[in-house]
């Protein structure tokens, strides 16, 4: 029961960073792409220090499985490590994305599905056929609801992979961390890591001031709540309990909310080839899931 509360955490994290595609558009077409992550990470960050502040108790409940009493500074030096390798997944992403498509760039982003997968079998974990025949399935929609023309690699594509690698090594991170860290804690350290690299990056190449924060401080806000504050701290409560590779797996859902809500919301239009990927992508899903 626990496991699959869990799942459906993972599951609801993933609905919401679909649909903030939307929101970040919005907010993109104001600031440069580090300037939005630093605003929404210290958005979150600031929110979730507020809930510990007001509910003590869910603090409280997200205590570690495995006490760490060798190292009582461990817990920051691994919120440090997940807020890098997120920090560096996001800003090696959007270097590769200004040098190839999006669909490209959507679609090689999350095969973090096969590379978290590969890490876990070179460590020992044993993974049964139908995760397996679901990874493939699932690979074959992404592909089918991403890649509108021609496939070729080219240098941004080789970038994105890169980023592809740096997600893998986020989520595993976190898997490890999960258990030995307070899930607030975890959730607030890597945000508030995050938000420096990225704030302190953007000053040096992007321009921004705080009227044209302002002018987006809505989609920001519900990037920074949502997306970055629920969104990672889900992930994080739910990786207690949920395998890395299973979690990756669930977390490629993410590219099928994101197409239903540029339908729903910006009026796209599917096509029959994008919506037979979305149903193979849910159907390796579940079909991932049987024992």
């Amino acid at each position: 029961m626990r496991r699959y509360v869990s799942e459906m955490l993972l599951l609801i994290a993933t609905t919401i960073w679909g649909l903030a595609f939307v929101w970040q558009s919005i907010a993109s077409r104001e600031l440069g792409a580090l300037t939005v992550v630093g605003v929404r990470s210290i958005i979150a960050a600031i929110f979730l220090s507020f809930v510990v502040i007001c509910v003590p108790t869910i603090y409280r409940s997200q205590e570690p499985k495995i006490k760490l009493t060798r190292n009582r500074y461990q817990g920051f030096l691994l919120s440090f490590i997940c807020g890098l390798a997120l920090f560096f997944a996001m800003y090696v992403q959007q270097v590769g994305l200004e040098h190839t498509t999006a669909s490209k760039t959507g679609f090689i982003s999350v095969l973090y599905i096969c590379i978290v997968p590969l890490i876990t079998i070179c460590f020992g974990e044993k993974l049964n056929k139908f995760f397996l025949i679901g990874l493939i399935i699932s690979l074959i929609g992404l592909y089918f609801l991403s890649i509108k023309g021609d496939f070729s690699l080219e240098y941004g594509d080789l970038v994105v992979l890169a980023s592809a690698v740096l997600y893998a090594i986020h989520i595993l991170v976190v898997g490890y961390s999960a258990g030995r860290v307070n899930s607030m804690f975890l959730s607030i350290g890597q945000l508030f890591v995050v938000s420096v690299l990225s704030l302190t990056t953007a000053y040096f190449s992007e321009h921004f001031n705080l009227s044209s924060i302002l002018s987006v401080i809505l989609p920001l806000l519900a990037l920074g709540i949502l997306s970055s504050g629920v969104g990672y701290t889900f992930q994080i409560v739910a990786q207690r309990d949920v395998p890395s590779h299973t979690a990756s797996l669930i977390m490629s859902f993410e590219s099928v909310v994101a197409a239903i809500g540029g339908v729903v919301i910006l009026g796209e239009i599917l096509s029959i080839r994008e919506m037979i990927g979305m149903v193979l992508v849910l159907g390796g899903i579940l079909l991932s899931q049987k024992k």
